[in-house]
């Protein structure tokens, strides 16, 4: 009888480890001796974890938790690490944060070793340090919200919540988001589902092509479902280490089914342009706000305009909790059934950011 650990299965075994040795070890591999140095002259060795809105996540051996820096604070940064280096120009550089002499409080600037060409940017033009050789859960970042309330004179309950994801890498962005809104009295309970997925590929430091998905159900509207499939080109307008403003223009497919109960067309499909906005701007320690907002005109049904919009507004508490407010909107000029226009509505909740 064979042995069930044969050298064959011994042997698949050895390479299987192997290859999972081979791919953790760039996390393994990690220095931890990264230098930061503030402009009140305080300085840090521990390990870079990355900037995003202005803020520089630092975690020192000694710190039980990583700390957020204010980015405009912090006079220079060295790292043996190799970094994804996002620049204000949208330009995306790959390499290691070399060591410097340290400059002074007017002169911040970093020096970027790219496969073996040092190229030196001030301080005040790099928005994102992104960890290169790190698994996708460290490339990973996003929020959860949960809110809910009660009045008892009506005996009415209202419960939200809403997550959203992205993924970032040098040329690659894909993002998520999830919300859920219920609402029910002593007369009717009316609920409300999306699902966002956005993608995108760097094709200049500025400009990307992009793909679009939304699912929307909204028993305020009488749409059991609408899905709206598409893509196009899109630009970074501005970038700011604390804001940015991007556009994108394109065309989507949507198929709408409307519940059975309404007058009117319950089953529509439609070609659509789309315009899209998204507007970012970030308060270091107080206040976020994020806005996003789709136009989309009928290309198959003359004078038909829908808009969808939802922005959010973060109040941090403490580190990573948050009091959130969102506002909705979901516009339709002719909707195909005996169905309302409008959509709104407004949610507070508490939230996470991860």
């Amino acid at each position: 009888m064979r042995h069930p650990f044969s050298t064959t299965f011994c042997r698949r075994l050895a390479i299987l480890l192997l290859v999972v040795l081979a791919i953790a070890a760039p996390v393994l591999a990690r220095h931890k001796d990264d230098v930061v140095v503030m402009k009140n002259g305080d300085r840090f060795t521990g390990e870079i974890k990355g900037l995003q809105k202005g803020e520089l996540s630092f975690k020192a051996g000694y710190m039980k938790e990583s700390v957020a820096l204010n980015w405009q604070e912090v006079a220079f940064v060295a790292s043996t690490n190799r970094f994804i280096v996002i620049l204000t120009s949208g330009e995306r550089l790959i390499g290691v944060l070399e060591t410097a002499n340290i400059p002074n409080e007017n002169i911040s600037e970093i020096q970027v070793d790219v496969a073996g060409k040092q190229m030196t940017v001030p301080q005040r033009d790099v928005i994102g340090l992104k960890q290169r050789e790190t698994g996708f859960w460290s490339q990973l970042n996003g929020s959860a919200d949960l809110g809910f309330t009660y009045a008892s004179g009506n005996d009415s309950s209202d419960l939200s919540a809403a997550t959203e994801a992205r993924y970032e890498t040098g040329k690659y962005m894909a993002g998520l988001s999830i919300t859920s809104d219920f609402s029910r009295s002593s007369a009717q309970s009316t609920n409300r589902y999306t699902l966002t997925n956005q993608n995108a590929r760097m094709l200049t430091p500025n400009w990307f092509v992009g793909s679009y998905i939304d699912l929307l159900k909204s028993e305020q509207q009488k749409l059991d479902l609408r899905s709206t499939w598409g893509g196009g080109l899109g630009r970074y307008i501005f970038q700011t280490p604390t804001t940015s403003l991007t556009a994108m223009l394109g065309a989507v497919y949507t198929h709408e089914r409307y519940f059975e109960s309404v007058s009117g067309e319950p089953i529509r499909s439609n070609g659509e342009m789309l315009v899209g906005l998204t507007f970012s701007t970030f308060r270091f320690k107080t206040t976020e706000v994020s806005s996003s907002t789709g136009v989309f005109p009928s290309l198959t049904d003359p004078g038909r305009l829908r808009i969808g919009t939802q922005t959010g507004v973060k109040f941090e508490l403490v580190k990573d909790l948050y009091l959130g407010i969102r506002l909705y909107e979901n516009f339709d000029s002719k909707p195909p059934v005996n169905a309302p226009r409008n959509d709104l509505g407004i949610t507070t909740s508490l939230g996470w950011k991860f």
